[in-house]
């Protein structure tokens, strides 16, 4: 259906008439008090009645059902009830009001636009992208701006990379035609689902409503401004707006909580008509957040394409609870939540925003360069309670008007409550009894999790944001990955879970702190925790003003990475691991000639990375990266030395280096590089050597000296040299 159509009545439906009884709150302002007495008086004179106690009202053939709000939550309702009645030879006649002003239909249909946005980040949960699929809603490609295929979960130690689970699907979209100077902004999930709800059957009309009451016979009446042609529709331009009413035999208000930026909920003129028809009515609580849409002139975002950020501290002087941070398309998502946002006047929104993203880890999130700036900032409301009594004989709340998901999945949460109350009115009625037995207990289990969110929130808040608690963590996940297969994992699938919201809240706190996370987090985090600040002090590694990056290796990926890194140079992998093996990865934002920079200056005295103390690495003969290049290692205090020559060279790919004389001679060290993304590199590094054996006393001697020098300090070693690797790279590249 197209925009610029004449939409009259759906069949069956009485037609909005100009002139008619319109509700005290049609005035549209004044002290939201006075207007809930007004409406609570006359909701009490016409509360329907002629029913016995305990009889449920079925909704009655060819009904009119309004809804309020043509968002997802109006659209996932209309589409449900629509199609459920199809299939149950059923007629139901839907209106959804809208207000925006004008209501974009996505193409084919010929269309105009949707002018602003629905205050979201446009995040699509695994669980939505599975509830849309279950109901055979297939998204668009032009509607969906990325799909992420891995959260990175940031922590004051280091951040932890979480690849979507197999089998699992995320998505980003934008919600609206803002903001305005991105192409196809026209192209929206809105729109989409709007376009869905059409197709089913529903009538839209464009329309502000602003009033509803009870008839005398019990049915809720709505009161609504729209343009002036008296069709209600978003093509009928120029004159004031006219008043309308419509007789309904259901109301479903499904306006979220932001019908106006900023407004106290409670102080919206319709909450207030609202509270007067349904008793003990109480919106949810909201609060503030700040969404930013920033976009580079350069377009230099692509290098962090299918990443989404998700952050939990911000400083001493901007207190942020929680953050997220999503690429899409040229452009980046920015959404803050905290005491700072919650403090703010939304005129100071942007300066919240530009000071968040002046942090050092989230500069180190945005590529260099990178020159950021807002097309479009708001300050919108954001439900984190439920309503109380969401509901009355004939009229239901839905979405974030009723309840959402604490912080995350408010989509997710819309489908939810809208797809229960489609099937609560048809299958058992449309008065608050049957509402309140079959609907109701969804609203509330979304509410009970909810608090087992907070204390998850609070925790994760608390470990993320501290030095010491998210270094245990970081070791405890990494050990976790670097020793054990993936389908035995506890932390990451909880972290996971956290940062995407792909469980329930109650079932999350559950693995949080359940014995084996518990246990893994003592013997993986805190022991080995320990075990590297004692390393890293005994070898001068001072990470003061060094970003750190991710390094480990999963278990998983041990035996193809070594089996691909010595194809590499056309060699045979061992017949079995060597005594001493070590293997790193790092993602370097930056281009290949960069790194092979860095590496060039291997066994150069002006590097800027590996020098650790009691251990001198020089160059004693030959060219950076090129073969016969020799770098020799001396530790004087045990009096050990041994010299690598560069062995092969594969341009731009593979370096590798063997042990020619002293310690571990036969072994190895190898660079390669790999191509993730235009800009982005991956760096392996593989270590590998068998100690000599000895003989006598010098058996004994080389024994000790494996003990002395362990695996484990030539990995905290290399993990922190790695970062100052790509540190030095990335400035290169800038």
């Amino acid at each position: 259906m197209s925009a610029g159509s004449d939409r009259g009545p759906a069949p069956g439906v009485p037609p909005p008439e100009a002139a008619g009884p319109v509700h005290p709150a049609g005035a549209g302002g004044g002290d939201g008090r006075a207007v809930r007495a007004v409406a609570a008086r006359q909701s009490r004179s016409r509360r329907p009645g002629g029913r016995s106690t305990g009889t449920s009202l079925p909704l009655p053939g060819n009904a009119t059902v309004v809804v309020v709000g043509g968002g997802p939550a109006g659209s996932f309702f209309a589409i449900q009830l629509l199609r459920r009645a199809r299939q149950t030879g059923r007629a139901v006649n839907v209106i959804i009001l809208e207000k925006k002003s004008e209501v974009c239909f996505y193409s084919p249909v010929p269309f105009s636009s949707w002018e602003g946005c629905n205050y979201c980040a446009g995040g699509v949960s695994p669980r939505l992208v599975d509830g849309l699929r279950a109901e055979n809603i297939v998204i668009p490609d032009d509607v969906i701006e990325s799909r992420p295929t891995e959260i990175i979960v940031h922590g004051d130690w280091k951040s932890i990379q979480l690849p979507v689970p197999e089998g699992r699907e995320m998505l980003s979209v934008f919600r609206g035609s803002r903001p305005r100077q991105r192409t196809g902004r026209y192209v929206n999930f809105d729109t989409f689902l709007l376009h869905r709800a059409t197709e089913e059957g529903a009538q839209v009309v464009t329309a502000e409503v602003d009033g509803v009451r009870y008839s005398a016979d019990g049915r809720p009446v709505i009161s609504y401004r729209a343009p002036a042609g008296g069709r209600g529709d978003p093509a009928v331009g120029g004159g004031d707006p006219a008043q309308h009413t419509i007789e309904a035999d259901l109301a479903v208000f499904a306006a979220g909580v932001n019908r106006r930026p900023g407004m106290e909920v409670r102080d919206d003129p319709l909450t207030a008509a609202l509270e007067g028809m349904i008793p003990r009515l109480r919106p949810p609580k909201v609060r503030k957040a700040v969404i930013a849409e920033m976009r580079d002139k350069e377009d230099r975002l692509g290098v962090i394409e299918g990443e989404v950020h998700f952050i939990q501290y911000g400083s001493k002087d901007l207190h942020i609870e929680m953050a997220s941070v999503m690429p899409k398309k040229g452009w980046l998502t920015v959404v803050l939540l905290g005491g700072s946002v919650d403090r703010a006047e939304p005129s100071a929104s942007l300066r919240l925003v530009e000071r968040f993203l002046r942090l050092p880890n989230i500069r180190r999130l945005v590529p260099q360069r990178t020159e950021l700036t807002a097309q479009c900032c708001c300050n919108p409301n954001m439900t984190v309670g439920a309503a109380r009594n969401p509901f009355g004989d004939r009229v239901a709340l839905t979405g974030d008007l009723a309840v959402a998901r604490l912080y995350k999945d408010g989509l997710y949460s819309a489908y939810t409550t809208s797809s229960a109350l489609a099937d609560c009115v048809l299958d058992q009625g449309i008065d608050r009894t049957s509402l309140a037995r079959h609907y109701g207990p969804v609203v509330r289990r979304l509410h009970a999790d909810n608090r087992y969110g907070r204390v998850i929130f609070q925790i994760s808040h608390w470990v993320l944001a501290h030095p010491a608690l998210s270094r245990v963590l970081y070791n405890a996940v990494m050990t976790e990955r670097m020793t054990t297969p993936q389908e035995r994992h506890r932390l990451a699938p909880v972290l996971w879970q956290v940062a995407s919201g792909d469980d329930t809240y109650r079932h999350i706190l559950a693995g949080m702190v359940h014995p084996a996370s518990l246990w893994l987090m003592l013997t993986g985090g805190l022991f080995l925790t320990l075990r590297d600040v004692v390393t890293e002090r005994l070898f001068g590694l001072d990470w003061t003003g060094v970003p750190r990056y991710m390094t480990g290796v999963p278990v998983e990926r041990v035996e193809p990475t070594r089996n691909a890194l010595f194809a590499a140079a056309g060699l045979e992998p061992p017949a079995r691991p060597p005594q001493m093996e070590s293997m790193f990865t790092v993602r370097i934002r930056a281009d290949k000639d960069a790194i092979l920079r860095q590496l060039g200056a291997f066994g150069d005295p002006a590097r800027g990375y590996l020098k650790p103390r009691f251990v001198r690495i020089h160059r004693v003969t030959g060219t950076p990266n090129q073969v016969g290049s020799v770098v020799r290692y001396d530790i004087p205090v045990l009096r050990l030395s041994f010299s690598m020559a560069l062995e092969t060279v594969v341009p731009e790919r593979h370096l590798l280096y063997r042990i020619v004389e002293g310690m571990g001679e036969g072994g190895m060290l190898a660079f390669v590089l790999d191509e993730l993304r235009p800009g982005v590199s991956l760096l392996t590094i593989y270590v590998g050597f068998d100690f000599p054996k000895g003989r006598g006393l010098g058996r004994l001697g080389w024994g000790l000296g494996r003990r002395i020098f362990p695996e484990f300090a030539h990995n905290v070693i290399w993990n922190y040299s790695l970062c100052q690797l790509r540190h030095l790279a990335e400035i290169d590249e800038g």
